[in-house]
């Protein structure tokens, strides 16, 4: 009593915001390594098994489009490049108003086509409204017929399999809708697609682990097939993103299972630079945030049965550990002022002076800048680029809520340029190696 009594208010401050430091750090440590015990726990199950050699099934497959005149055609040849009977696809493209010359090189496509198959639908939207209407329009718009819907972005390009794994997966009654892995084409290209490998490696592992206990919540856009039956009723919210997420959820509602297939191949450019991944991650953030927490019953609803856990570990990851990260590090950043201000530099009476946990604290620290700076920098140190990636996330996510709170919406998708120059140069060789 008599020690707090002598304390500076200065000392006071950082006595409480060492404190209330400690309580959060404590928060997001408690939370990664609860992540990493249920990840371990849950790869343990065996992965549900896939048919093969199954009957092809009907698969309606939907690319939106809007102003894509750089990689549109080479995503439709990619298309029918695949190794499954045309005669059982059709291929919707939906277009959001483009302004460039989109339409006329699909219509182009289509009028020069040698073949009937695939079955082909183009669908003119008057205005560009958001990606989950463009989907919505197009799915209630696929053949009747079709038993798989599946959508795919234009800058991204499949592995020559993927329809048949798709379509082998759908023979399992439980399965109500699958996707893909990523695999970059440019991941040596920058700092940060090396960010983005690491990024969608620690997640790709979580993705696997979810499907193995029930269902992952969260899909790829670029390669995600849904069994119709298990939409039924559900339609995307449209003023929202992670459309493609909204679906594997829809599915798991439905009484299906919503699997992450690691063999399930796609590829794409990571965005060559931070402004474009940071535009990329933002507006995805944005989706998930909204996905959760508009679902977060499922974690208290006994209905879902193993399903609530992984939700659990979602919301907890997604909306709450950035908030623990931000106030670890607010308090953290006052704790320290407050120490300097009251010792200045001098070790020496700062180990004197203070409880161990002020000096232990500042330690903690001082370890956690010098992650994030070997990160930064690519300095060899054991966990300085894992932090930074995580760190990163972290910021990515808590800008999202941000502008969840001020009422900002992503929801329209934003173009990132860069990767479609890539993408198209990458097209380009390949068609130049064919020959």
């Amino acid at each position: 009593m008599d020690l707090i009594l002598s304390m500076s208010p200065t000392f006071e401050g950082a006595a409480v915001s060492s404190i209330l430091q400690s309580i959060f750090a404590t928060l997001v440590i408690l939370s990664l390594c609860i992540v990493v015990l249920f990840i371990r726990r849950w790869s343990k199950i065996h992965f549900p098994i896939l048919t093969e050699n199954s009957e092809p099934k009907r698969i309606s497959i939907v690319l939106p489009t809007w102003n894509e005149e750089k990689v549109i055609a080479s995503k439709l040849e990619d298309i029918i490049s695949q190794d499954y009977p045309m005669e059982f696809v059709e291929l919707i493209v939906i277009d959001s108003a483009s302004k460039d010359s989109t339409i006329e090189i699909v219509e182009n496509w289509y009028n020069g086509r040698k073949s009937a198959n695939p079955r082909f639908k183009l669908i003119k939207e008057k205005s560009r409204e958001g990606k989950s209407v463009s989907i919505n329009l197009a799915f209630s718009s696929a053949d009747p017929s079709s038993e798989i819907l599946m959508m795919s972005d234009v800058d991204c390009r499949l592995e020559r399999d993927v329809l048949s794994r798709i379509s082998s997966w759908f023979s399992d009654p439980s399965i109500g809708a699958v996707t893909g892995r990523q695999i970059l084409l440019n991941p040596d290209h920058s700092a940060k697609s090396s960010q983005e490998v690491n990024y969608r490696d620690f997640f790709s592992r979580i993705r696997v682990a979810e499907s193995r206990l029930h269902s992952t919540p969260i899909f790829h856009g670029e390669c995600a097939a849904y069994r119709r039956e298990a939409l039924f009723g559900h339609k995307l919210v449209e003023n929202s993103n992670a459309d493609d997420s909204q679906m594997a959820v829809s599915s798991v509602r439905s009484g299906f299972r919503s699997i992450y297939d690691p063999e399930t191949l796609f590829y794409e450019m990571a965005p060559p630079d931070g402004r474009s991944s940071r535009i990329q991650k933002i507006r995805r953030a944005q989706g998930l945030v909204r996905h959760f927490w508009r679902n977060r019953e499922m974690v208290f609803n006994s209905d879902f049965g193993s399903f609530r856990k992984i939700m659990a570990l979602e919301f907890t990851l997604h909306i709450l550990t950035p908030i623990f990260v931000l106030l670890g590090f607010l308090f953290g950043f006052v704790h320290l002022f407050s120490i300097i201000g009251e010792f200045g530099f001098d070790h020496g009476s700062m180990v004197s002076h203070s409880p161990t946990i002020e000096y232990l604290m500042i330690y903690a620290d001082l370890l956690v800048l010098f992650l994030l700076f070997s990160g930064t920098f690519r300095i060899p140190v054991p966990g300085g680029e894992l932090s930074l990636t995580f760190f990163n996330y972290m910021m990515v996510l808590l800008q999202a809520i941000a502008l969840i709170l001020f009422g900002k919406s992503l929801h329209q998708w934003q173009q990132v340029p860069s990767v479609r120059e890539a993408l198209a140069e990458h097209d380009s060789r390949v068609r130049i190696s064919e020959k």
